[in-house]
């Protein structure tokens, strides 16, 4: 277990400057511009490595160390929000920058994710990764969205650099922490074949298991509809909620709430409901809570709303997870998860989009009706599905 609580602690550094980044990145973007489709488009560039590069990091990770790969991807990231402190600092922040920011950013996060969850069944037994997801989706939620949120928008107020600066830091550290784990971390005695081949089987892998495949495309669908709202939060939380920027910090907490909650009790849930059941629940949840934020012009009871969601997305996230790395094969994991990870993650800046085009013509309200609307559509479908 010793492996296990460095992954977890490297995870909680990790996870708090990347916490203070969503707290942050957004309020310098509406500093530099207020148009919802560049806010949005911030959020889209963020995301679309997963798109474009995930199924090639797919077999890169079945090919080298994992923990190397993501000792190096802490390093790179060091270096390019390190790069963003300077600029903020010298008052040259502007949207191509910020793109470029989000860009690199997303094509480091792309390998670094695929490998921490490609490494866990290598850290933890098969019967304790319920568990082992569920402490580390509770480390990098309280983290990511509960503390780092109200931090970096806190720090962002004082100085608009400092939470990127710190944000820089937590990736050295983890990268410290990571290189401390003992042991190798590459499947041994696999062949490889050309790169093509390898991505077609685990694409044909993943589309032949009916139970993975409607995870994918349920996840995808979820992604588009869900990033809709979430990409204009910061606006909407000042314009239509009327709340400041660290007013926003605290409203990304609030769906950390229960995030966390949902992340330690899901297994709970599972056993309590079934697999099954638990994720179509999570999916309703999910689907009244945003339709609930499209309506109302109060921030606690937005806030309150966002923390529902939280919970019911962790109870979802538990149960594919755990379940992908329980039956897929060690040596086509990080293919499988590369694949899945393409039609679920290569959704966000589908969904970064629809939301700037909806919220410019409809107004900010509009993506989180489309979001709630979207979410219920999906839930027949699952139950016919899974």
């Amino acid at each position: 277990m010793t492996r296990f609580r460095t992954l977890l602690s490297a995870s909680v550094v990790s996870n708090l400057g990347d916490g203070m980044l969503l707290g942050a990145l957004p309020l310098l973007t509406a500093q530099v511009t207020r148009d919802p489709v560049a806010v949005s488009s911030v959020t889209a560039f963020t995301w679309l490595p997963w798109l474009v590069f995930s199924l090639p990091v797919g077999v890169l990770v079945d090919r080298v160390d994992r923990r190397r790969l993501m000792v190096v991807m802490d390093g790179v990231r060091v270096i390019v929000v390190g790069a963003l402190a300077v600029a903020v600092t010298a008052d040259a922040a502007n949207l191509p920058l910020l793109f470029g920011f989000a860009f690199a950013m997303g094509i480091a996060e792309t390998m670094f994710d695929n490998g921490a969850q490609t490494i866990l069944p290598s850290v933890v037994t098969a019967a304790d990764l319920p568990r082992a997801n569920g402490r580390l989706f509770a480390a990098e939620v309280t983290a990511n969205q509960f503390i780092g949120p109200p931090l970096g928008s806190a720090l962002f107020v004082v100085a608009a650099a400092a939470p990127f600066a710190v944000d820089a830091a937590s990736f050295a550290l983890s990268g410290v922490l990571l290189a401390s784990i003992p042991g190798h971390y590459r499947t041994v005695g696999r062949v490889r074949a050309p790169m093509r081949t390898e991505i077609a089987e685990g694409v044909r892998w993943l589309w032949n298991h009916r139970v993975i495949r409607s995870f994918a495309i349920g996840a995808a669908t979820l992604n588009v509809t869900f990033t809709a709202g979430m990409s204009l939060l910061v606006l909407f939380a000042q314009t239509e909620l009327d709340i400041g920027d660290a007013g926003f910090g605290v409203l990304l907490a609030g769906m950390a709430v229960g995030s966390t909650a949902g992340s330690l009790v899901a297994s709970k849930v599972v056993a309590r409901l079934g697999s099954r059941a638990a994720v179509v629940a999570a999916v309703a949840t999910i689907g009244g809570s945003l339709l609930g934020v499209a309506f109302t012009c109060n921030a606690v009871m937005a806030g309150a709303l966002l923390a529902i969601t939280g919970f019911a997305q962790m109870v979802w996230n538990v149960v594919a997870v755990s379940y992908r790395q329980a039956v897929v094969p060690d040596e086509l994991l990080g293919r499988i998860n590369s694949v899945y990870r393409l039609l679920a993650y290569g959704s966000f800046p589908i969904g970064a989009l629809v939301g700037g085009m909806l919220a410019a013509n409809a107004g900010l309200g509009a993506p989180w009706l489309f979001a709630g609307i979207g979410t219920l559509l999906l839930v027949p479908w699952l139950l016919k599905a899974l």
